[in-house]
């Protein structure tokens, strides 16, 4: 699997301007760009943005000193829905904590009703990941469980 995905956020949102209206489309793309390799067990949930796009996380992976930590987890995770509720394994990059570099891009395009439309990019590059979320690059994943209890 590879460490990019695109976290799609679709927004459909007319926008009323008299008699003119428009539809913005947004979707973005974070990769886990410098991380260490990791391998972590845990639980795969969903985890809904504010735009309500569903992305995955995974919860309840013990550190060595056995506290509970949860990732969000970025990449190729089309096929982490067939894993929700499952007790798997991850390989991949993590970003947490000052350690790692993530990239995000932004693609947004406005459809305007007569008028011309507009597109804009835009590339951030973050160390250590985002402010309090731990992300996890996914490269692999194995189920150990079909459930997590």
């Amino acid at each position: 699997m590879r460490s990019t995905v695109a976290l799609v956020v679709l927004a459909l949102v007319p926008v009323g301007l008299g008699a003119q209206s428009a539809t913005v489309k947004s979707e973005s793309k974070i990769e886990v760009k410098e991380g260490k390799d990791v391998t972590l067990t845990g639980c795969i949930e969903p985890h809904p943005d504010a735009a309500g796009a569903t992305r995955f996380q995974l919860t309840n992976v013990a550190d060595k000193k056995g506290e509970r930590h949860s990732y969000l987890l970025v990449g190729e995770t089309d096929d982490l829905k067939d894993h929700v509720g499952h007790l798997v394994e991850i390989k991949g990059k993590a970003a947490d904590d000052g350690d790692g570099k993530v990239e995000v891009k932004t693609k947004t395009k406005v459809d305007r009703e007569n008028a011309p439309d507009t597109k804009a990019e835009s590339t951030s590059e973050l160390e250590g990941g985002l402010p309090g979320v731990p992300l996890l690059g996914v490269k692999h994943v194995k189920m150990l469980r079909p459930t997590c209890s």
